[in-house]
């Protein structure tokens, strides 16, 4: 009988956790002390679901504010997803079971920083490597044929095309594990990005609709956005915190 298995890959998680960046002039706080101090501030739930990209924890230094976040990338932009594609495949140990990366393509429409005559972002397109999660186990053949629980159009149903997001990228290193496959091809001179764990803002359809005067329809991707404090909570949607970021100099 299968079972689920979330595989844990040190390796991988080191790699996206060291593109978290270093620390701020705004202090910022430890994320697994804020995840401690606000257990009771509870993340309002709308349409998209955020559970496909909070694969894992990790901790980090959290920025305070959105221009703290975005003093310290080389890229800032606004947009909206384009879609998903298949990622690269990586191995992570003799017999084991393959490591699944899947790519979030972000149509830039609002560019913010270290975008305009970038190479790697080709017609305005971002190309985000995201964890694709864990894999399910089945006994009945090799680990490394063992196929991702979450598939691309799992990704496509949880947060559609068309869903405006802010990307705080960078262009990716070397892969520090070996690779199995380089997943779907990118247009020419196109690089893969990553985000750190507070780099990915979304606006919520649902929230937009619903919320209240005192509420936002920003949630955060790998993140919930009060893990950086209030600031992050302060902008009611994208266009409020497109316009904060924009009278902070962030503006191409």
């Amino acid at each position: 009988m299968r079972k689920h298995a979330i595989v844990a890959l040190a390796l991988a998680a080191a790699a996206v956790t060291s593109a978290c960046g270093g620390t701020e002039a705004d202090s910022p706080t430890s994320a697994s002390a804020q995840r401690q101090g606000q257990a009771h501030n509870v993340e309002a739930r709308g349409s998209l679901d955020l559970s496909l990209l909070r694969t894992a924890e990790a901790d980090f230094d959290a920025y305070t504010t959105p221009e703290a976040l975005a003093a310290d990338r080389p890229i800032v932009a606004a947009g909206v997803i384009d879609g998903w594609q298949q990622g690269p495949i990586l191995k992570t140990y003799p017999n084991g079971p393959l490591d699944y990366r899947i790519v979030l393509r972000m149509r830039v429409t609002e560019p913010l920083k270290g975008v305009k005559g970038r190479e790697t972002i080709p017609d305005g397109l971002v190309f985000i490597e995201l964890s694709q999660g864990g894999v399910v186990s089945d006994p009945a053949v090799p680990a490394e044929q063992w196929k991702p629980r979450k598939t691309i159009e799992d990704f496509e149903k949880a947060l559609p095309a068309g869903t405006k997001i802010l990307a705080f990228p960078r262009e990716r290193p070397p892969h520090e594990l070996e690779l199995h496959s380089s997943g779907a091809p990118l247009p020419p001179g196109a690089k893969l990005m990553l985000v750190p764990p507070q780099g990915l803002v979304l606006e919520d359809p649902l929230l937009l609709r619903q919320r209240s005067g005192s509420g936002t329809a920003l949630v955060g991707g790998r993140e919930r956005l009060s893990i950086g404090g209030e600031a992050w909570s302060k902008p009611k949607d994208m266009g409020e915190l497109v316009v904060s970021l924009k009278q902070h100099g962030f503006a191409e």
